[in-house]
């Protein structure tokens, strides 16, 4: 096991080097990398991009959408977008992780393609993965961080870049075809790449302008994709799913009004009680009620 400046040193160099990297046809965006010598439990949680793991010591469990997976030495998984997740270890296990997102401004449609067929995958875990391209591009990318003499940033943008884009080939089963994909595809990437943002961003105020530029197409193409594809428009598929939220929260929590409300991007209790009774028929108070008296006794 690597001493623990050594993790902190390749995350630091990573993070500051490695973050949007670009090649002839297909460019990624990088929230983070990681590397730790003891990952413990983390909270169930999801995030609107991918996230590759790679384990290097220890044992523990991945969880994703009620699935249970044996992580151990030389396991390789991804979280994919939108998925609940956690991982689990009572003794820790040492961990690379990256997380990262395709950036469509700079990919073909071709590239977009088979992000796409990952993304809407089922393969999470390659359980023995230390002979992959990936692990082992993985550990090559350690090794150049952890160098004495210094190492030109290009050296480790390629490294990385290849590391990223080895993913593709090991949590896509089957193979995909190189020729574009349809009108339709590229389309519904788009459109679950805006749904997701937009469920990670409730508590946010959201604008048609914030997303596309996330998204890096233009505001009229995103308005044609919600109204043709859900036949709504972006402001009322917002305002819609900050009140499904909001309805989770008054089942499952004791939160105030004015708590949920915030927590759902409503900007006021008063806004928020006048939107929920207009789409459900009653005061958010009045659905709490009306759920809570339906609980089983105990």
């Amino acid at each position: 096991m690597a001493a623990k400046s050594d993790y902190k040193k390749m995350s630091r160099i990573l993070n500051e080097t490695a973050v949007n990297l670009q090649g002839e046809d297909l460019g990624f965006k990088v929230h983070y990398w990681g590397a730790v010598p003891e990952h413990f439990d983390n909270p169930l949680h999801r995030h609107s991009f991918f996230e590759v793991c790679y384990v290097l010591a220890g044992e523990g469990f991945y969880l994703e959408s009620g699935e249970t997976y044996p992580l151990q030495v030389g396991t390789l998984f991804c979280s994919l977008p939108g998925k609940w997740h956690q991982i689990k270890s009572e003794k820790g296990i040492e961990l690379y992780y990256v997380a990262f997102e395709v950036d469509d401004s700079c990919s073909t449609e071709t590239s977009l393609h088979r992000y796409l067929h990952m993304m809407n995958g089922n393969k999470i875990i390659v359980p023995m993965a230390d002979d992959t391209v990936s692990a082992q591009t993985w550990r090559m990318l350690f090794a150049i961080c952890m160098q004495d003499r210094a190492m030109t940033k290009e050296l480790i943008r390629c490294y990385a870049y290849a590391l990223l884009v080895s993913f593709c080939s090991e949590f896509v089963e089957g193979s995909v075809t190189d020729e574009a994909p349809e009108h339709q595809q590229i389309s519904s990437y788009y459109l679950q790449r805006a749904k997701l943002f937009i469920d990670d961003n409730l508590s946010s105020s959201l604008s048609i302008q914030q997303l596309s530029a996330y998204l890096n197409i233009t505001e009229r193409h995103l308005s044609r994709l919600f109204a043709k594809q859900i036949g709504q428009s972006f402001s009322h598929y917002v305002q819609e799913r900050r009140v499904r939220k909001s309805m989770e929260l008054l089942r499952e929590t004791d939160w105030t009004l004015s708590h949920i409300a915030q927590e759902t991007g409503f900007e006021s209790v008063h806004y928020y009680t006048r939107v929920f009774n207009r789409k459900i028929g009653v005061p958010p108070g009045k659905f709490r009620k009306s759920q809570l008296s339906e609980l089983p006794i105990s």
